[in-house]
């Protein structure tokens, strides 16, 4: 799949940022998100999900609200989750529309309650099929099976933007990670339109699972660049599931946005993710 963004007006998709009341918000998600829709000329829609399994969870008798020691508890009242979930969508949904603003992009928001995933999936196919999620809470690696999920039922997007916890804002060289060939034309020109908005560079890294076919890559890589300016190339070598090298190379590079297929070597459908959250600075965007 081809990675896009609908414009503003094709009314056919837009950057959708998925908000929620269980933690802080991600400014660098944030502001990847805005920095995506400007390179697409497209426009944000900021979705906050109250979690209607949270608010059902907290209607049984037994739930109970344990203390950050540890040492109380309390029962959950719904009434006090709704209440909560209201002040948040209110900040958060104001704090990305001056974000929005700042850079000029259309917003517009929504407030629904279903399950997050659905929610999305909903919001994707009433518009799509271009459209991309940006995650607006830090990702970690225990969320790597909701990644999964995102993947697999919206299916009105063409990618995922993610920010792990030291994630800076998205500035700097657009870092492309590259597994199939057949696929940097593509991704090249995502980048383009991403370093664009502020002049930064490109650096590609190409990704194999055996040193000679790494090789292979980087020879047929400098001859489709055709000594393009300004695009540094680099390769590395990963065993399937094994994220720490490739982590390590990204990190290196020191990117301000990376550009990487979702299911693969850079990250894996199933296995540890952890290596990567942990070690990368800046968003990513997976895409499929």
């Amino acid at each position: 799949m081809i990675t896009h963004v609908a414009a503003k007006g094709e009314d056919r998709g837009r950057v959708v940022v998925k908000l929620g009341a269980t933690g802080q918000p991600s400014e660098a998600a944030i502001e990847a998100a805005v920095r995506i829709a400007q390179a697409f000329q497209s426009e944000i829609e900021s979705l906050f999900v109250e979690d209607r399994q949270l608010l059902e969870l907290a209607s049984f008798p037994f739930a109970r609200e344990i203390s950050l020691s540890g040492r109380s508890s309390r029962a959950i009242s719904v009434a006090d989750i709704e209440r909560d979930m209201r002040l948040a969508s209110r900040r958060l949904l104001k704090h990305v529309e001056e974000i929005a603003q700042r850079a000029e992009v259309p917003m517009r928001w929504r407030v629904v309650r279903d399950e997050p995933i659905a929610a999305l999936a909903h919001a994707c196919a009433a518009s799509g099929p271009w459209n991309v999620v940006a995650l607006g809470e830090p990702f970690t690696a225990r969320q790597a099976r909701a990644l999964r999920d995102l993947f697999a039922r919206v299916l009105d997007t063409t990618g995922v933007v993610v920010a792990p916890p030291k994630a800076r804002r998205p500035q700097g060289p657009v870092v492309v990670a590259v597994e199939e060939l057949d696929r940097l034309s593509g991704m090249l020109r995502t980048a383009e339109r991403i370093a664009g908005i502020n002049g930064g560079e490109i650096r590609l890294l190409l990704v194999a699972s055996e040193a000679e076919s790494a090789h292979w890559m980087e020879d047929q890589a400098r001859l489709l660049l055709g000594g393009q300016p300004g695009v540094v190339v680099q390769s590395v070598v990963a065993m399937p599931g094994d994220t720490t090298a490739i982590a390590e190379s990204l990190r290196r590079l020191a990117g301000g946005f990376v550009i990487a297929p979702f299911g693969g070597l850079v990250v894996p459908a199933e296995g540890d993710l952890g290596p990567l959250v942990g070690l990368l600075e800046c968003p990513l965007f997976l895409v499929r």
